[in-house]
């Protein structure tokens, strides 16, 4: 498979972490409608349910809400990873030892990845989960990835944040409205844009409209965040 450009001539990949019905997969649906409409992006969870259907180990260790093993799930995100580059994978890693086998990876591959850390209340998740109806959100099953996520999380970005040299972070507010959360974004990938782009890049034009049926200025500023950022790519892809 040909490897795309980079995006913004800086990261090979994004890596979402966060809760579940912390809104990582509504930040992916606004990545790719505003901003990287052919960015290849997957889920952890997705993956897994998919092949609950084929595999029986899967199947009873997602019904049961514990994490599958750490060399099945490293496994599965290198196999995504190198072969959907840039990509967007949500929901790895999730402990130490996954943390420490992204850090291996990157390195063999010589890769600069994104990360973005989205934190929400439980009360929010909750609310978000029971909403969306899925089988595996019961409350039993939430509260034990909840208490999952407190216990391994922290040790997760403490390990990326060892890496600079590997890794830039963004870290969120899930508890807002998605189009809060997916201004804040913008604003902190632009702050992490080399300054050099917006010396050279002058001529850059991108339109700023709110449409009649929205009730904030969040998806416009958005739109119009989105314009400069393609602009930016649309020229460095032509370099």
């Amino acid at each position: 498979m040909s490897r795309k450009p980079l995006l913004l001539e800086k990261w090979d990949f994004i890596v979402l972490l966060g809760e579940s019905g912390g809104g990582k997969g509504t930040l992916v649906q606004n990545i790719k409608r505003y901003w990287l409409p052919e960015l290849w992006s997957a889920s952890m969870g997705e993956i897994f349910r998919q092949k609950a259907t084929e595999d029986p180990y899967i199947r009873e260790m997602t019904e049961k809400g514990i994490l599958v093993e750490d060399e099945k799930t490293c496994g599965i995100f290198r196999e995504f990873a190198l072969a959907n580059t840039p990509g967007l994978i949500d929901g790895f890693p999730r402990n130490r030892a996954q943390a420490i086998d992204l850090i291996r990876f990157a390195k063999e591959n010589n890769w600069r990845i994104l990360v973005v850390d989205i934190n929400c209340r439980i009360e929010k998740i909750i609310e978000r989960l029971l909403a969306r109806k899925r089988p595996d959100d019961n409350l039993n099953i939430v509260y034990k990835r909840h208490t999952a996520h407190k216990e391994l999380h922290p040790a997760v970005m403490e390990e990326i944040r060892t890496r600079p040299d590997l890794f830039d972070i963004i870290e969120l507010d899930g508890n807002t409205h998605n189009e809060i959360v997916f201004t804040s974004f913008l604003h902190s990938v632009l702050r992490l844009v080399d300054m050099l782009y917006f010396y050279d890049m002058t001529d850059i034009k991108t339109t700023f409209a709110v449409h009649d049926d929205e009730t904030t200025i969040n998806p416009a500023i958005n739109r119009w965040v989105c314009g400069f950022l393609k602009s930016i790519q649309k020229k460095l892809n032509e370099k």
